[in-house]
């Protein structure tokens, strides 16, 4: 299947380029060119305009999806998460991640790293919304199953295969870093390991290790020095340097929006990026951490790709002369998005989300209510 996709300005290439034709010939993008390409003139899809934006989709490099309904009330500590999780059963899950990953479609996210309770479970809502799934094994966290290396062993057969690894470790606790660092190395694996896990510790540390937190980590001297990736999120981030030097990506985590173009103008308002830095965070910086080929407008990169529409506000206009401030400021105007070069989002309506899928996600978030509810009312009694 053949696709071919206009841009008045277009993202992911070396530099900002104006008025351009992307090819994509199946899941790949084919050619990037100021000419209409040859070999395209029956394309399956003709979409986009020279008063579009197009970019590659965006990666967030942690998140709990599964937590998306309620992430408002766990924020402003109206409620445990930990306690939420455990009246979820694994229906519950599923419905629940897969409001959060269509609202990340929503949103530009096209590939999602998340840890949550019944992974394998999240992992299909994902997919099937359209999106591209990483779990992260929990380990030492508060949701980590009770066989940490038997779930990651299982989840790795299940969804990694040759040319695609789809299953990493998220490390909580540094009494488990030996075995944990152990497996990465065994398996070529990335490790995300938490802000309160000092790495200075460590005398061996795999240089698959990516540290979640910016400038406020305690180990943040070990991990420039020791050339260690970083993933950040912007809404809790303290530093008061910019961090550009380590060529960062972005994680969601589960701050209230939800939504990593906020993100974006949160790390440039603070100074800690440009706002062509907040877009390499978002895109190739972050695939690359992930040595996925994607992120990028390059012949044989992975089509993951947005479009946005500037026509009217409140997105206009389209300002060639500040393409990266017009993606991370510019209003809520994603129009298409594929996977894979598969659209999964056109004119602004999902393509694999119905809404009898909404319907029975709220129906089981009015059920959590209630038993939580139940719950606390038996709690303040005893």
């Amino acid at each position: 299947m053949k696709t071919i996709i206009r841009g008045g300005i277009v993202l992911g290439a070396e530099k900002p380029l104006k008025k351009i034709y992307i090819g994509v010939d199946r899941s790949k993008i084919d050619v990037v060119s100021q000419e209409e390409p040859i070999g395209y003139e029956d394309a399956e899809l003709n979409v986009g305009g020279w008063d579009r934006l197009v970019a590659p989709g965006f990666i967030t490099l942690h998140t709990y999806i599964s937590l998306y309904p309620f992430r408002y009330r766990i924020f402003s500590g109206r409620i445990n998460a930990n306690s939420l999780m455990s009246t979820m059963s694994q229906s519950d899950v599923y419905y629940f991640a897969l409001l959060g990953a269509y609202h990340l479609m929503r949103t530009g996210v096209t590939t999602v790293v998340f840890s949550d309770r019944y992974n394998d479970n999240v992992a299909r809502a994902v997919i099937n919304v359209g999106l591209k799934p990483i779990i992260a094994v929990p380990v030492g966290c508060n949701n980590s199953p009770e066989n940490w290396e038997k779930e990651f062993r299982i989840l790795y057969n299940r969804w990694s295969h040759e040319g695609s690894n789809n299953v990493i470790l998220r490390l909580c606790e540094p009494q488990d870093s030996i075995e944990v660092f152990e497996i990465a190395r065994e398996y070529k694996i990335p490790v995300l390991v938490d802000r309160h896990v000092d790495l200075s510790q460590f005398k061996d540390i795999p240089n698959t290790v990516i540290a979640l937190g910016g400038g406020g980590r305690g180990d943040f001297d070990t991990v420039k020095n020791n050339n260690l990736k970083l993933s950040f999120t912007p809404s809790f981030e303290t530093s008061i340097f910019p961090l550009s030097e380590l060529k960062p990506s972005m994680a969601l985590d589960l701050v209230p929006n939800f939504d990593l173009r906020h993100e974006m103008s949160v790390a440039v308002n603070r100074l800690l990026l440009t706002s062509e830095e907040a877009f390499k965070a978002v895109t190739e910086w972050g695939y690359k951490q992930l040595n996925i080929n994607a992120g990028v407008f390059l012949k044989d990169s992975s089509a993951d790709i947005i479009v946005l529409e500037f026509r009217e506000p409140p997105s206009f206009p389209l300002d060639y002369a500040s393409p990266y401030d017009n993606l991370v400021y510019g209003g809520y105007n994603i129009e298409t998005v594929f996977v894979n070069g598969e659209a999964v989002l056109d004119g602004g309506v999902p393509l694999n989300v119905g809404l009898k899928d909404v319907e029975e996600a709220i129906k089981r978030v009015e059920e959590i209510d209630k038993k939580v509810g139940e719950r606390l009312r038996s709690l303040e009694k005893s």
